[in-house]
């Protein structure tokens, strides 16, 4: 019976390291997913079963500000090449799926997206930065607009902000 119960203890523990891993224990952070899921089929999955990358590709330590209202990143220059890199060729016009935590915890998933596609997509999105927009990265609902949102908008959830605002870039 003890060795079911260790067994059974190690699983669970197992199972609650798969969820999000921030580098800051409360902090922000952006994982992609560790498993190819559609963007499209995203609303299908429960945030907990959601299988994460080991390190994220973006956390508050990338940041040098977050904009409350606008839901804007200005990232440091190595965040930044990471993300130039995420949308190297070849384009996925379908988008690349994503996962924004609060420490363990997973708020909302989304994807990263490029204009270039034709695809049109009803969640959050992160937009791939062109030219002027160069270290800065804006959440977006929607794509190709706003119109094409469905649900609430959960960028401003107050466990994000929290996290931001400790860490002093929230602005």
């Amino acid at each position: 019976m003890l060795k079911k119960l260790t067994w059974f203890l190690l699983l669970v523990l197992a199972l609650s390291l798969l969820g999000c891993r921030s580098t800051q224990a409360g902090g922000f952070a952006i994982y992609r997913l560790a498993k190819d899921i559609p963007s499209a089929d995203l609303s299908e999955f429960d945030l907990q079963d959601l299988p994460l990358e080991e390190q994220p590709i973006l956390s508050d330590a990338d940041l040098i500000s977050y904009d409350r209202a606008t839901h804007e990143m200005e990232l440091t220059d190595a965040a930044d090449r990471r993300i130039q890199h995420l949308f190297s060729t070849p384009v996925q016009v379908s988008g690349m799926p994503f996962v924004l935590c609060v420490g363990n915890e997973p708020i909302y998933a989304g994807a990263f997206w490029t204009p270039l596609s034709s695809l049109s997509f009803d969640g959050v999105v992160i937009m791939q930065p062109f030219g002027e927009d160069g270290h800065r990265l804006r959440i977006e609902l929607g794509y190709p607009g706003p119109d094409f949102f469905l649900g609430e908008d959960p960028r401003a959830d107050p466990r994000i902000m929290k996290a931001l605002e400790s860490t002093a870039k929230l602005h």
